[in-house]
């Protein structure tokens, strides 16, 4: 569109010239020969200019390619980018298929970077904690955290299933990203969980090595692992999980 545009932009100009040469002088006197000889080369122009671009009005049509068969095809317009939309859905299938296939390795790295795409770290942990070996600290130590969260009777009608459910482990003694995370669906009440090396968010930093810790029991009403207001929150004491101590936390403020 824009070549054509300039086409009939220089044509018009050029014939405007060229009408104005011939016409201008011979309304005035007799026409010099110079002055001809001018307007024909600037109509000689405009005749070059209409034969070296063609048919200018076929320059926004498709482009006509040949197949592997020799045929000819129209050039299809470039196929538009992925929407969030059609991402989920993707994300869902092969959540499904792992599901009920178990999956090799290569499909849980691909769900993790699906993960990371979305903003989803604590699912992506989760995913790569699939098929990941664990930290050859949690295999001498055999260090976990295990408890259950319960939800205050004045939270139900707040905590809707289906809802998630976010249980981490954090350092007392080395703030930071969290050294574990546990991801589940709100659902039956009380939910029993287990924290271990294998799902530490960052490599070294990780329940073996993290001291002490404080355990967040949070519903997060948006999905999303970073605490927002709204969400509704438990904490246990600070504990050391070498101890092996059962916890029970309990689901009891809503945070602001």
């Amino acid at each position: 569109m824009i070549a054509l545009a300039i086409f009939w932009f220089l044509t018009g100009v050029l014939f405007g010239a060229a009408c104005f040469a011939v016409i201008g002088p011979w309304l005035r006197a007799k026409v010099p020969w110079q002055v001809a000889l001018c307007a024909g080369v600037m109509l000689v122009l405009v005749v070059g200019l209409y034969r070296w671009l063609g048919r200018p009005d076929l320059i926004s049509q498709p482009v006509s390619t040949t197949d592997s068969n020799g045929s000819l095809s129209s050039a299809a317009p470039a196929a538009s980018a992925p929407t969030a939309g059609s991402m989920s859905t993707a994300i869902a299938s092969l959540e499904a298929r792992l599901a009920k296939g178990g999956g090799s390795a290569d499909d849980w790295e691909l769900l993790a970077k699906s993960y990371e795409f979305q903003g989803r770290p604590a699912d992506a942990s989760g995913a790569r904690a699939r098929h990941l070996p664990q930290d050859s600290a949690a295999q001498r130590s055999g260090i976990t955290v295990s408890g259950e969260v319960s939800l205050a009777a004045a939270l139900n009608a707040k905590a809707l299933p289906g809802a998630t459910l976010f249980i981490v482990a954090k350092s007392v003694d080395s703030p930071g990203a969290p050294v574990a995370v546990f991801r589940a669906s709100v659902g039956t009440w009380p939910v029993k969980f287990t924290l271990d090396d294998s799902q530490s968010m960052l490599p070294g930093r990780n329940l073996s090595s993290a001291g002490r810790v404080r355990i967040e029991a949070r519903i997060s009403q948006t999905g999303q692992p970073q605490p927002a207001a709204g969400d509704l929150q438990g904490l246990s004491g600070v504990i050391d999980p070498a101890d092996q101590v059962a916890l029970k936390i309990l689901i009891d403020r809503i945070i602001t």
